[in-house]
């Protein structure tokens, strides 16, 4: 028992692994499209896609890892309004960008700037937001395996998303870096309904977050600099 202890992250930590590790398809992996250079237009498509089938596949996947791990906890999501939310924020967006571009290219250029500074304002908001009242749970993750684990998902990710896409190397590591990604909306939302907002499982969500940032950003910006 104590085995165990000593090689899996704590309770709290390894539930916020599981909820991000089902949950691809996070809106910063068109930012790391813009960071890398890369095929933006490929990346958001993908992104949005990933969000798509993760809302359907999200509380299933939780589900079936938390009972085989003994958690003792099941996640019950409302599928629909996952569906409806990824539609809303991340299709709609995605559709309206694209035909711009197809028939207002010049306008779409100049908005470019602007909504890329929105995009990392909103990011930097939620991650804010799961902040307050749990803090002192993100800062005593540092230096814990689940940190390190969170940094391992998303080189893992970036790694196989670029060897299982196809196209010229720019498109392949732009995937790459949407499927090291993840999408906290599923996540929040479980932790929300089955968790009863716990600070513990807030702040590892936020800390395991920003460790896979932490793996995706370099990543990124060094491709940037080979293209």
């Amino acid at each position: 028992m104590g085995h165990r202890r000593a090689v899996r992250p704590p309770p709290a930590s390894f539930i916020a692994l599981i909820l991000i590790a089902s949950s691809p398809g996070g809106p910063f992996g068109a930012k790391l499209a813009t960071v890398q250079q890369g095929d933006v237009v490929a990346g958001a498509a993908m992104q949005v896609l990933l969000a798509s089938v993760g809302s359907l596949t999200f509380a299933p996947t939780v589900n079936a890892v938390l009972t085989a791990a003994d958690i003792g906890t099941k996640v019950s999501l409302d599928v629909g309004a996952l569906v409806r939310t990824v539609a809303l924020l991340q299709l709609v967006p995605f559709a309206i960008g694209l035909l711009i571009r197809r028939y207002a290219e010049p306008t779409a250029q100049s908005w470019h700037p602007t909504t890329a500074a929105v995009s990392n304002i909103t990011f930097l908001i939620v991650l804010a937001g799961m902040l307050p009242g749990s803090w002192q749970d993100v800062v005593a993750l540092f230096g814990s395996l689940a940190l390190l684990a969170g940094f391992l998902l998303a080189v893992f990710a970036f790694a196989a998303g670029t060897l299982l896409a196809t196209g010229p190397t720019t498109r392949r590591t732009t995937l790459g870096g949407v499927a090291s990604v993840r999408n906290a909306g599923p996540a929040l939302a479980a932790i929300g309904l089955a968790f009863a907002d716990q600070p513990a499982v807030l702040g590892a969500l936020a800390a395991i977050l920003l460790s896979g940032l932490a793996a995706a950003l370099p990543v990124a910006t060094l491709l940037s600099r080979r293209q």
